[in-house]
C-alpha cells in the first residue's frame, strides 16, 4: 500500500492543488465577516411570532429595507452598510409595536437581537380587512369588530360561528341545533326584516357566499323528504370552512362599513381571510389535532314508568267522571266505554307497586356518548416572489343521537405569485366534501320526529323485545302511549336518511401596478355546490303516516338532488397617495358582476320489493318533481378615504346594484355612506396622562336586503287541474296565475346612525370601545290583502318599518404582565327592536307556528317587537268551584283546569283576551373571556350569556298538558288533587279529555330564555424552544371543553334554542330541538 501511495502521490498531488486553487475564493469569502443584523422576535411566553414585519432605516442616508420573520420568529438583514445609526420597528398584528433606535453596525460584525412584543390591548394598531381593502384600525370611522385566528384555537368546535359566540359586542351566534353539522344563526345588531332574509352576508377571501337551496320559490326544500314537514334546516353553508385555515374575521356592524356591499348589508357583512404563505424563511409545516368525546349536556325530567301510571290512571278517572257523574273509579272498562276512560291492562302492575318491572328511560335508550375527532395538517412558505399555504383537514363527529353523524374532508390551497415588480397573481382552491347521516330531530312525532317521540313515549315500554328485536308500533304495542307513536330508537337507527355535499370554492385574481400607487385589480371567483340525499323508510316500523292514516306497509324512498353554480366577475382600481405626507388618500372605484344558478330535482317512490332493495328504480315512482332558478346582480361602487396627519379620517362611498329580483321600475338600487373619525390624542394640545388613545367616530349610511324570493316581482304560473264538457266531463291539466306581478317591488333599506369612541388608559392597559346605534329599516316587504277582483286574497308590497337601536360596550385589559400574564376581555350590548309601521292601517301580523300546526301563536304589531309571542295570560288553576263561579271562565271548567286572565276586563274569556307574552329578543348580551399564562402554561375561560329572552316551548303544550296518554314532565306531579290538596297551584288535574285550555297557546307554554354558558375551559402547555429539537419549532398540547355547564331556569335542552330560524315572524320556537352537546377533547399543535 505505502509503494502505491508514493508511486501515485504526483499525480494526486496535481489533483489536490487543482482543487484548492479553484476553492480559494470561496474559503476567502466564507472567512470575510459580513455587516449585519439577525434576531428573534417572541412574545411574552418566549414562543417565535411568524410574520412579524421588521423595517430597518439608515438614519444618516435614509435607505429602508424590509422583512419578515419566519415561522420561527426569526429575521435577518445580511449585508447593511457599517455605520448607522439604524431604528428597526416591530409590528404585528394583536401586539404594541417595538422601536429599536441607536443601532450602531460595526464593519464585517452581524448583531444579534432578541425582540419581546407585549400582546396588544389597543385595536388602533392592528390592520383590518374590510370591504375590498384594508385599513389601520385607527383609520377606520365605522363599527368594525375583529376576531384573530388566536381566537379560534384549541376549541373542539366544527363551525368558526361556535368560537366567535360571546366574543364580538352586539353579534349574538345561536347554535339553534346539536345536530352534526347543524347550522347556526348570527345576529348582527337585532332582526331588520319581517319576511326577507335576516341572515349577514359571508365573505370569503373576497368571494360573497349565498345559500341559494333557501331560494327555490315554489320547489321542494332540499331537506324535504317523502311529504314529511321540513324542520330540518339545510345544512350550514359555512360548515365546510374549516376553522383552522382562517387568519382573521372582521365584522362590518354599522351601514357605513358594510354599504359598500349595497343591497345584501343590512343585516351586516361578515368577512373571513384564510391563511397565507410568508414570503420569508423556510418551508414550515404544521399540524393540529384533537380527539375526545361528547355527551347531552341537559336531559328533561321526565315520569318514570310508577309515577307515569299513577298519572295516567287519575287522567282517565277525571275523564270518565266529568262524562258519568254517577260513575266509579271501580268501574271496569266494559263500563267506562270510551278508550278515553278506560285504565290500560299495561298499568295495573304499576299501580300494584309490583317490582322489577319495565322502566324505560328513553332519553338514555337514544343518546349516546359520542366521538369526535379533527386533524389539520398544513404546509406553508415561499419566498419574496411566491408564497403558497396548503392544508387538508378531516372531521369525524359522531352525533349523541343514534343514527346521527357528520364528516367533513376538505383542502385548500393558497398561491400568490409576483410575475413581475408591478405584475401579482393570486390563486385560491378549497374543495370539499361533506356526509351527513341525518335523523328528524326537529319535528313532531307525528313526522317521525325522534326526539318528539323519545320525550313523549310512555315508560312502561320497552325499547326491545324479548327476542331482542327492537319493539315496534306493528306489534302493536299500544302506540307506545299515544296516537301514532313509535319506537325513538327505531326510528333513528332503522330510516337511512344520507346526505352527500360536494362543494369547491375557489377565486383567481390578477393585480398590476399602473403607477406608483395606481393598481387595477380582476378577480374571478366561483362558489359550487352540489347536494345528493336518500331516504328510506322500512316496512318494519309502525304503519302511522300522517299523510295516509292508512297502513302503507310498505317500504318508502325518495332521492334529491341540487346543484347551484355561483359565478363573480369583479374590477377594481385603487389609487393610493399623498400630499405633503400629511394628506394621505385612498380612492377606490370598481365594477362587479354575479350570477347564480340552482338546479334540484326530487323523486319519491313506495313498492319496494322488500327492505334490503332501497334503490328507486326498483320502486314505483308516485311523484318527481324539477325547478331551476337563478338570479344576478350588477354593481358599480366606489370608495375615498381621507387621513390627515392621522388626526383626521373621512371616508365617503357609494354602490349601486342592479339585481334581477326586483321589478321593472326598481331594478337599481343606491347605497351612500359617509362616516368621520378624531384621534385626540394625536393633538398637540392633548396631554391627559392616563389617557393613551382617544378617538371618537360618526358614521351614517344606507345598506339594502335583496335576500327574497328570486321572483318575487314577476307573475307566475302553478298548474291546475280542470274539468271540461257536459256530466262529469273530462280532466285536463293547465295552467294559471298564482302571483301577480308587481313592478315597483323595491329593496328593503336600512338607514343606521352609528356614534362611537375608543378609549385607551395607561398605555392602553385598559382600552374601551363603546357605539351607540339607531338603525331604521323602511319598505319593508309585506304580504297585505288586495282586492278581490284582481283574482288574488294577497300581494307582496314594500309598506313595512322597523328600527333596532342599542349600545355595545368592549373592554380589554391587561391586568397583569411579567412572569404571570392575566389579559381579560369583556363585552356587553343591548339592542331595542320596534315595528314602526305595518301599512295604512297598521293592521298587526298574526302569524302560526309550530311548523304551522299552532295557530295565531305570534303577533307583529307598531310599537313592539317583531315575532312576539301571542297568547292567554296563565293564572294557575282554579282550586275549587268557588273561585270558578267568581271569575270568567268556559263552561265546561271544573275545579283544577287553567285559569285565563281576563285581560280586558269584558267578564269574559274570549280571543280578544289573548295579548303580548313577550318576545325572543334579549334584553342584553355579554362575553367574558380570561386568559391566564405563567411561563409555558395557559388557561383560558370563556363565559357567554344572554338575558331577558323569552322562549316559547312547545313541548311543554304535550309534555305538560295533563292528558296522561303520552309522558310528563316530573314537576307535573304538582298536579291538583282536590280542593283540599290543589298542589303547587299552577298545575291542573290530569284529565284524558282536556277542556281545551292545556293546548292554547298561553304564558304557560312562554318561559325565560336567559341563560350563562360556560362556553370554553382551555388548559394548555407550550414547551419552550430550548427544549426542542431543532426541528421542531413549536409544540403545544392542551386539554378543552366546550359546552361545559350552563345556568338557566329554561327547562327544555338548550335555552340557545331557536327552531325556526329563518322565519323573522316565529323566532324563538322549542318544538324538541336536537340537544346541544357538552365536548372534552384532547389536543396538539405542531409546527415543524
Amino acid at each position: 500500500m505505502d509503494s502505491f501511495y508514493y508511486q501515485s502521490f504526483p499525480g494526486r498531488w496535481k489533483h489536490l492543488l487543482l482543487l484548492v486553487t479553484l476553492l480559494a475564493p470561496l474559503f476567502l469569502l466564507a472567512q470575510e465577516k459580513r455587516t449585519g443584523v439577525t434576531g428573534i422576535v417572541r412574545n411574552e411566553r418566549q414562543d417565535g411570532i411568524p410574520g412579524v414585519s421588521v423595517t430597518i432605516k439608515n438614519e444618516t442616508n435614509g435607505g429602508i429595507a424590509s422583512t419578515q420573520t419566519n415561522a420561527s420568529g426569526v429575521f435577518r438583514f445580511p449585508a447593511l452598510a457599517a455605520g448607522g445609526p439604524y431604528t428597526i420597528q416591530f409590528s404585528s398584528i394583536g401586539y404594541e409595536p417595538t422601536l429599536q433606535s441607536g443601532i450602531t453596525l460595526t464593519a464585517g460584525a452581524t448583531q444579534q437581537l432578541a425582540i419581546v412584543l407585549k400582546e396588544s390591548t389597543s385595536s388602533l394598531n392592528q390592520v383590518v380587512v374590510v370591504g375590498y381593502g384594508v385599513q389601520r384600525r385607527k383609520e377606520i370611522t365605522g363599527a368594525v369588530a375583529s376576531v384573530r385566528s388566536a381566537d379560534l384555537k384549541d376549541q373542539p368546535v366544527t363551525t368558526f360561528e361556535q368560537a366567535i359566540a360571546g366574543k364580538v359586542a352586539g353579534v349574538q351566534v345561536l347554535q339553534n341545533t346539536g345536530a352534526p353539522g347543524g347550522s347556526m344563526s348570527v345576529r348582527i345588531r337585532g332582526l331588520n326584516s319581517i319576511s326577507a332574509g335576516i341572515d349577514p352576508l359571508y365573505v370569503i377571501d373576497g368571494m360573497p357566499l349565498s345559500n341559494d337551496l333557501k331560494n327555490l320559490q315554489g320547489a321542494t326544500d332540499v331537506v324535504n323528504i317523502a311529504g314529511q314537514a321540513s324542520f330540518q334546516k339545510s345544512p350550514d353553508p359555512l360548515s365546510t370552512l374549516n376553522s383552522d385555515d382562517i387568519a382573521t374575521i372582521d365584522i362590518l356592524k354599522d351601514a357605513s362599513s358594510a354599504a359598500i356591499y349595497g343591497s345584501r348589508a343590512s343585516n351586516g357583512v361578515v368577512l373571513i381571510t384564510t391563511k397565507k404563505g410568508k414570503p420569508v424563511g423556510p418551508p414550515a409545516f404544521g399540524y393540529s389535532m384533537y380527539a375526545g368525546f361528547q355527551q347531552v349536556s341537559k336531559k328533561i325530567k321526565l315520569m318514570d314508568a310508577y309515577e307515569w301510571a299513577k298519572y295516567s290512571y287519575d287522567a282517565k278517572n277525571n275523564a270518565y267522571l266529568d262524562f258519568r257523574p254517577s260513575g266509579k273509579i271501580t268501574d271496569d272498562n266494559a263500563t267506562r266505554g270510551s278508550s278515553n276512560y278506560q285504565i290500560a291492562p299495561e298499568t295495573l302492575p304499576y299501580l300494584a307497586g309490583q317490582q322489577g318491572l319495565v322502566n324505560t328511560d328513553w332519553q338514555d335508550a337514544l343518546f349516546r356518548t359520542a366521538p369526535i375527532q379533527n386533524h389539520t395538517l398544513s404546509a406553508s412558505g415561499g419566498s419574496d416572489k411566491f408564497q403558497y399555504y396548503i392544508s387538508g383537514n378531516y372531521l369525524d363527529q359522531t352525533g349523541i343521537i343514534l343514527g346521527s353523524g357528520y364528516k367533513r374532508y376538505g383542502v385548500r390551497a393558497n398561491l400568490t405569485a409576483d410575475l413581475t415588480s408591478r405584475v401579482r397573481v393570486g390563486v385560491s382552491i378549497n374543495p370539499t366534501f361533506d356526509h351527513y347521516d341525518l335523523i328528524n330531530s326537529e319535528g313532531p312525532w307525528t313526522f317521525d320526529g325522534v326526539l318528539s317521540n323519545a320525550l313523549k313515549a310512555a315508560p312502561i315500554f320497552p325499547v326491545y323485545n324479548a327476542d331482542g328485536s327492537l319493539a315496534t308500533n306493528r306489534q302493536n304495542i299500544w302506540a307506545f302511549g299515544y296516537s301514532g307513536g313509535e319506537n325513538p330508537v327505531a326510528l333513528a337507527t332503522r330510516i337511512k336518511d344520507k346526505m352527500d355535499h360536494i362543494r369547491n370554492l375557489g377565486s383567481a385574481c390578477g393585480e398590476y401596478e399602473i403607477v406608483k400607487g395606481l393598481k387595477f385589480k380582476t378577480f374571478f371567483g366561483a362558489d359550487i355546490n352540489y347536494f345528493s340525499r336518500n331516504y328510506f323508510r322500512p316496512s318494519t316500523l309502525g304503519t302511522y303516516k300522517p299523510i295516509q292514516q292508512g297502513a302503507p306497509t310498505i317500504p318508502k324512498g325518495s332521492a334529491q338532488t341540487a346543484l347551484s353554480t355561483n359565478w363573480l366577475w369583479e374590477n377594481t382600481l385603487t389609487y393610493q397617495f399623498s400630499i405633503h405626507d400629511k394628506h394621505k388618500f385612498d380612492v377606490l372605484a370598481g365594477y362587479t358582476s354575479q350570477r347564480n344558478v340552482t338546479k334540484a330535482s326530487e323523486t319519491d317512490g313506495t313498492g319496494f320489493p322488500n327492505d334490503a332493495v332501497q334503490t328507486l328504480n326498483a320502486a314505483t315512482i308516485t311523484s318527481g318533481t324539477s325547478t331551476e332558478s337563478q338570479w344576478s346582480l350588477v354593481s358599480y361602487l366606489g370608495r375615498v378615504n381621507y387621513n390627515y396627519d392621522d388626526k383626521y379620517f373621512v371616508s365617503a362611498s357609494i354602490r349601486s346594484d342592479g339585481s334581477s329580483r326586483f321589478g321593472a321600475n326598481n331594478k337599481w338600487g343606491y347605497f351612500p355612506a359617509v362616516s368621520g373619525g378624531w384621534l385626540i390624542s394625536n393633538e398637540s394640545f392633548f396631554k391627559v396622562k392616563p389617557i393613551s388613545e382617544l378617538k371618537a367616530r360618526l358614521s351614517y349610511g344606507t345598506s339594502g336586503n335583496f335576500q327574497i324570493a328570486n321572483y318575487a316581482a314577476y307573475d307566475l304560473l302553478s298548474s291546475n287541474g280542470y274539468v271540461l264538457g257536459p256530466g262529469t266531463g273530462n280532466a285536463v291539466n293547465g295552467a294559471g296565475l298564482s302571483q301577480p306581478a308587481n313592478p315597483d317591488l323595491t329593496w328593503e333599506k336600512t338607514l343606521q346612525l352609528n356614534a362611537g369612541l375608543d378609549i385607551g388608559l395607561f398605555t392602553n392597559r385598559i382600552y374601551l370601545s363603546a357605539d351607540y346605534y339607531r338603525a331604521t329599516t323602511s319598505n319593508l316587504l309585506l304580504n297585505v290583502p288586495v282586492a278581490l277582483s284582481s283574482g288574488f286574497g294577497t300581494a307582496l308590497k314594500n309598506i313595512g318599518k322597523v328600527r333596532n337601536s342599542g349600545v355595545e360596550f368592549g373592554l380589554n385589559t391587561r391586568n397583569l404582565t411579567g412572569a404571570f400574564i392575566w389579559n381579560t376581555s369583556f363585552n356587553i350590548a343591548a339592542n331595542k327592536n320596534e315595528v314602526l309601521q305595518l301599512g295604512a292601517n297598521n293592521a298587526p301580523i298574526i302569524s302560526d307556528g309550530g311548523n304551522g300546526t299552532i295557530s295565531q301563536l305570534y303577533i307583529t304589531k307598531v310599537g313592539a317587537p317583531i315575532g312576539s309571542y301571542y297568547g292567554y295570560i296563565n293564572g294557575g288553576v282554579f282550586k275549587n268551584q268557588a273561585e270558578i263561579d267568581a271569575y270568567p271562565h268556559y263552561s265546561s271548567t271544573k275545579p283544577g283546569d287553567r285559569k285565563f286572565i281576563d285581560f280586558n276586563n269584558d267578564k269574559k274569556i274570549d280571543a280578544s283576551d289573548r295579548t303580548d307574552m313577550g318576545s325572543y329578543f334579549p334584553k342584553f348580551i355579554w362575553g367574558l373571556s380570561n386568559e391566564f399564562r405563567y411561563k409555558g402554561f395557559d388557561l383560558n375561560i370563556a363565559l357567554q350569556a344572554v338575558h331577558g329572552n323569552k322562549i316559547m316551548n312547545l313541548q311543554r303544550r304535550f309534555l305538560y298538558n295533563s292528558e296522561g296518554n303520552a309522558n310528563q314532565m316530573v314537576e307535573e306531579l304538582g298536579y291538583w288533587k282536590s280542593p283540599a290538596d290543589p298542589g303547587d297551584g299552577n298545575t291542573m288535574r290530569p284529565n284524558r279529555v282536556a277542556t281545551g285550555n292545556s293546548t292554547q297557546p298561553s304564558s304557560f307554554f312562554v318561559e325565560d330564555g336567559s341563560y350563562v354558558r360556560l362556553r370554553n375551559l382551555t388548559i394548555g402547555y407550550s414547551f419552550n424552544q430550548r427544549l426542542l429539537r431543532n426541528k421542531v419549532q413549536q409544540l403545544r398540547v392542551y386539554l378543552s371543553g366546550q359546552n361545559i355547564y350552563t345556568w338557566t331556569k329554561y327547562t327544555g335542552y338548550n335555552p340557545e334554542v331557536n327552531a325556526r330560524p329563518d322565519s323573522p315572524l316565529s323566532q324563538g320556537e322549542d318544538y324538541g330541538t336536537y340537544p346541544l352537546p357538552k365536548t372534552f377533547t384532547a389536543g396538539i399543535n405542531l409546527l415543524f
